[in-house]
C-alpha cells in the first residue's frame, strides 16, 4: 500500500512578491514528494505568509494564523507581519516557527525537517532583513496565468505611513543574468506572460556595484526580457513615478512586447501631501512622468494607488487629488483610506482626519474613479473598432473566455475556445461601463 504523502498548505495575505515567495516554496516542496492542499484543509504544516502594510493587515495575519492552528498539525508563520511581530506571534498557540523575509530561502528545508519529526530549536527564529537569500529564489515553472518573477527586495523610501522598509530592509537586486535565466525557463515551461516585480522594482539595480542612475537597470532588463523568445508579454510591478524618465521612457518604445500599462505608487494629487508623506516627487513631476511615457507609447494607460485622508489632509487638498486623477486618465484606482500604523511617523502627526471624513473622500474619489474609467473603456472601444486587442485568457467556461487586454482593460463574455494561459486577438463590440464585450477574431 503506498503511503500518503505530506501535506502542507500555504496561504499568501498581502503583495505581489508575497505570492511569488509562496509559489517559490510551494515548487520546492513539491519536488520533494509534498502535496500542497488548499488553505484550511487539514494539513500536517500550515505556512502563512504575512503582510503588515496596515493595521487591517497585522489583524487579518492573527486571524489567519489562529484559522491556521485549527486544521494543521504545526503552524509556520513568515513575512512582513512575522517580522516586526517575531514575539508577539511566537506566543501564539499552535505555532511551531516564526521566521522573517530572510528566511524564506531556507524555509522549505525547515517545512522538510517538521515533516520529519525534527522542529526547530526556537520557535522565534527572525532575523534581521539584510541577506540576499531571499532574493534569489526562483521559479521553475509557470504557477499561474501570469508568471512573476521577483528582481528585487528591500525599500530605500522613508515615506510617513510605512513599516515595509522596516520589514523587508535595504534595496537587495536579484543578479541580471539570474532574471533572465529564470525568465528563459518559465518560457521554455510555456509562459507566456511575465511580471517583472519586487517590493519597489524602481530601484532595480541601484545597490550594484556598476550602479547606473536611477531606473536605468530596469530599463535594459525589460530591453533584455524583450529578447527572450517565447514570451509575448512583459509586464511590470507597481512603480514609482519619478523612475519614468527619458531613458526609461526610451525602453518602453523600443521593447514591443511591454505591456501598455503601468501601475504607479502615487498616493495623493496634492504636492503638500507627498511632502508631508515624505515622498520623493511633486504632484506635477507625475504628471510630467506620465506625459513622457504617453510621447513614447501612445496606447499606454495608467492606474494608480491613491491614499486619502493622511494627516493634515484638508478638502482643497483632496480636491487637488480629484483633478489630478482626471488630468492622468488612470484606468483604474486603487483608494486607501489612511490607516493609522503604530511605529510610523505619520501615527504620531496632528491634524488627523476623522474617520467619518475619510470615508466620505474614499467614497468620492472611488465614484470619480468608476466615473473615468466609464470614460475610458468607451474611448477604448472607439479606439480599437478596426484592430484587434489580445486578450490573456484567464477564465473559460460555457464557450466564453475573460480576462484582461495588453492595455489591462477587463474583457468578458468573449465567444470563443482557448485554453488558460492562451493570448487571443479579440474584436471588440461594445461596453457596459466597467467591462469590455467582443469577439474572437482570427490571429
Amino acid at each position: 500500500m503506498t503511503e500518503t504523502p505530506p501535506a502542507v498548505s500555504v496561504l499568501t495575505l498581502g503583495c505581489r512578491v508575497n505570492q511569488y515567495e509562496s509559489d517559490a516554496l510551494s515548487a520546492a516542496l513539491k519536488e520533494k514528494g509534498v502535496r500542497i492542499v488548499p488553505f484550511g484543509d487539514p494539513a500536517d504544516v500550515a505556512v502563512v505568509n504575512t503582510c503588515t502594510v496596515t493595521g487591517e493587515s497585522d489583524r487579518k495575519s492573527r486571524q489567519m494564523i489562529r484559522r491556521a492552528a485549527q486544521n494543521a498539525s504545526h503552524v509556520i508563520v513568515t513575512g512582513c507581519f512575522a517580522q516586526i511581530a517575531g514575539d508577539e506571534i511566537s506566543s501564539m498557540e499552535g505555532v511551531t516557527f516564526v521566521c522573517g523575509n530572510d528566511g524564506k530561502a531556507s524555509l522549505s528545508e525547515v517545512v522538510l525537517s517538521v515533516l520529519g519529526g525534527s522542529l526547530p530549536g526556537t520557535v522565534n527564529g527572525v532575523t534581521p532583513p539584510v541577506g540576499r537569500g531571499s532574493v534569489e529564489m526562483t521559479l521553475p515553472a509557470p504557477q499561474r496565468t501570469r508568471s512573476y518573477i521577483k528582481i528585487e527586495d528591500g525599500c530605500g523610501n522613508k515615506c510617513a505611513y510605512c513599516l515595509i522598509r522596516f520589514a523587508r530592509g535595504p534595496v537587495r537586486s536579484k543578479a541580471r543574468e539570474a532574471v533572465l535565466s529564470e525568465a528563459r525557463a518559465l518560457a521554455d515551461a510555456g509562459a507566456k506572460e511575465v511580471i517583472l516585480t519586487g517590493i519597489e522594482a524602481a530601484s532595480y539595480g541601484m545597490d550594484f556595484e556598476d550602479r547606473q542612475p536611477y531606473g536605468h537597470a530596469l530599463a535594459d532588463l525589460i530591453r533584455e526580457v524583450n529578447r527572450i523568445p517565447g514570451i509575448l508579454r512583459i509586464g511590470l510591478g507597481s512603480l514609482e513615478p519619478t523612475v519614468m524618465s527619458d531613458y526609461f521612457a526610451a525602453a518602453v518604445r523600443e521593447s514591443e512586447k511591454l505591456l501598455p500599462h503601468f501601475h504607479l505608487s502615487v498616493q495623493s494629487g496634492s504636492t503638500a501631501v507627498l511632502h508631508a508623506m515624505r515622498r520623493r516627487y511633486p504632484a506635477e513631476a507625475v504628471l510630467r512622468a506620465i506625459e513622457r511615457i504617453r510621447e513614447a507609447r501612445p496606447d499606454v494607460t495608467f492606474s494608480a494607488d491613491i491614499i486619502v485622508g493622511f494627516p493634515g489632509e484638508t478638502e482643497e487638498d483632496y480636491r487637488m487629488t480629484e483633478d489630478f486623477c482626471r488630468e492622468a486618465g488612470f484606468l483604474h484606482l486603487h483608494i486607501f483610506p489612511f490607516s493609522r500604523r503604530a511605529g510610523t511617523e505619520a501615527a504620531s502627526m496632528e491634524n488627523q482626519v476623522p474617520e467619518p471624513v475619510k470615508r466620505d473622500r474614499a467614497e468620492r474619489l472611488e465614484a470619480l474613479g468608476a466615473e473615468i474609467h466609464r470614460e475610458l473603456t468607451e474611448r477604448y472601444v472607439r479606439d480599437h473598432a478596426d484592430s484587434p486587442v489580445y486578450l490573456l485568457v484567464e477564465k473559460n467556461g460555457g464557450g466564453f473566455l475573460s480576462g484582461h487586454s495588453e492595455h489591462f482593460v477587463e474583457l468578458k463574455k468573449i465567444p470563443g475556445r482557448a485554453a488558460v494561459g492562451e493570448v487571443v486577438p479579440v474584436l471588440l463590440d461594445s461596453t457596459d461601463g466597467l467591462v469590455c464585450t467582443g469577439h474572437a477574431a482570427e490571429a
